[in-house]
């Protein structure tokens, strides 16, 4: 394909992305956008019941907010699709064989990604809130703006979301033997620093607490990717050896 039959590909997948999307929050807006609302506000409403509550300082700010969880959720129910198109894009450049991981790909990749959120929202959310809520003294409440539960919270969930994927990635990538087990334990320290400046990039503002909670399970995802790919290796060498005895 040419550079310019690449753009056209390129168009195309976005167009198909941004209709699944856009359908989407439509529909998740007019239905249940209230309902997104509390269950979105859960882990937080909860952290500072009777210490304070949730405000908005600008006129439009509480339509936005719904706006922008609704947008936020479509993201996620649409994650089949995009993981979907972003696979037919590259597909032109892989061999037949690795065309035929992309429904475990598909899969996979949203279930991870989903997974992820999950743990940060159920898990990661209510015991970081309740920790920050003790920060509280007498004649002192703690009142979060709507917009900056927001930024904090997406950044977060992202930040898991995408941290659920590193083995997915790895496993992928010694697949097609760009990377191996070696490559892995070689890089260790460097992946250290990299991680640590991630979570620092994901999460907002100068929050070690934060920062801490999305490093620890990616240097334990480094790990569990680490021995994935030494399996990968392993199976690789034995089919190899019984083909050459």
């Amino acid at each position: 394909m040419s550079f310019l039959e690449h753009l056209s590909e390129l168009r195309k997948r976005i167009v198909y992305v941004a209709a699944t999307i856009g359908v989407s929050f439509i529909l998740l807006y007019a239905l249940v956008h209230k309902k997104l609302f509390e269950f979105f506000m859960m882990p937080m409403t909860k952290a500072i019941a009777g210490k304070g509550k949730f405000q908005f300082t600008s006129p439009a700010e509480g339509f936005i907010f719904d706006l922008k969880i609704s947008f936020i959720v479509a993201l996620l129910v649409s994650l089949p699709m995009i993981f979907y198109q972003l696979w037919k894009f590259i597909a032109p450049g892989l061999y037949r064989n690795e065309r035929s991981y992309i429904l475990p790909f598909i899969v996979f990749s949203s279930v991870l990604f989903i997974s992820g959120a999950a743990f940060g929202y159920f898990v990661v959310f209510p015991k970081a809130f309740a920790f920050f809520a003790t920060f509280t003294y007498a004649g002192v409440e703690i009142n979060p703006k709507l917009d900056d539960y927001f930024t904090f919270a997406t950044r977060m969930l992202l930040g898991f979301g995408l941290v659920f994927e590193f083995p997915l990635v790895a496993v992928f990538l010694a697949r097609i033997g760009v990377i191996d087990h070696k490559f892995l334990n070689r890089n260790r320290k460097y992946a250290i620093v990299v991680i640590f400046i991630a979570a620092a990039m994901l999460t907002p503002g100068p929050d070690v607490i934060s920062q801490l909670l999305l490093a620890a399970p990616l240097l334990a995802f480094y790990e569990i990717s680490t021995l994935l790919v030494w399996i990968i290796a392993r199976g690789r060498k034995k089919a190899e050896d019984e083909l050459a005895g």
